[in-house]
C-alpha cells in the first residue's frame, strides 16, 4: 500500500454538501468560547478578518450571519478550515469516540498523542482509510444524513491518528483472539 497523502483541510469541502457545511460552521462557531485558550485564541485571529455583510464584525454578528460566512470562508482561507474542523471535533466529540472505539475494536490503534494540534495537519482521502471509512458506513447506516455526515467527517479527522494503518486488512482480521492465544500456549 502506497504512503497516504496528507490534504489540507481546505480540500475537505469537496466532501460536503452546502447544508453540512454550514452545519459544521454553526457548531464550530458555538464552540469558541469553550474549547481551550489556545484554539480560542487561533480562532479568534483567524476568524476576525473575515468579513460578515450587515456586521462590523465576525464576532458582532448573529450566529446565522457567523456560519454563512464561516462556511464561505473555510472553502476559500486555508488558515480557517482546520480551526473551524478542530471546533468541529470539539462539538462532535460523542461521534469521534462512537467511530474511534468501533475502529478499537476493528483492531485499528489510535495514537495516544492525537489531539487538534496534529490533527489540524490535513487528513487523508476515504480509500486510505478504507477501515475507518467502512465502519462510519456501518453505524451510520441507520442514522439521520447529519449524523452519518458527522461520522464520515469524524473518519477524516481520526484517520492520520491511526498507527497501524499501513498494515493490510487482512493481518487486523488475522490477529489472534485472547483464546486462540490461551490454547496455543
Amino acid at each position: 500500500m502506497p504512503e497516504p497523502i496528507l490534504h489540507d483541510w481546505i480540500d475537505v469541502n469537496s466532501y460536503m454538501r452546502d447544508d453540512y457545511r454550514l452545519l459544521v460552521a454553526v457548531m464550530a462557531a458555538r464552540q469558541i468560547k469553550v474549547v481551550d485558550p489556545e484554539l480560542q485564541t487561533l480562532a479568534r485571529n483567524a476568524f476576525g478578518s473575515i468579513a460578515v455583510p450587515g456586521a462590523r464584525s465576525f464576532f458582532r454578528a448573529d450566529l446565522v450571519q457567523q456560519r454563512k460566512a464561516l462556511a464561505k470562508a473555510m472553502q476559500t482561507q486555508v488558515q480557517v478550515a482546520p480551526i473551524v474542523i478542530a471546533l468541529w471535533a470539539h462539538a462532535a466529540a460523542a461521534q469521534l469516540n462512537l467511530l474511534k472505539q468501533a475502529g478499537e475494536t476493528a483492531g485499528l490503534i489510535f495514537s495516544d498523542e492525537w489531539n487538534w494540534h496534529t490533527a489540524r495537519q490535513g487528513f487523508y482521502d476515504f480509500e486510505d482509510i478504507r477501515i475507518l471509512a467502512a465502519l462510519a458506513d456501518g453505524l451510520g447506516e441507520h442514522l439521520s444524513e447529519q449524523e452519518y455526515d458527522h461520522l464520515k467527517l469524524a473518519a477524516l479527522w481520526l484517520g492520520p491518528a491511526i498507527t497501524n494503518l499501513q498494515a493490510p486488512p487482512d493481518s487486523l482480521a488475522a490477529e489472534p483472539t485472547d483464546e486462540q492465544v490461551s490454547t496455543d500456549a
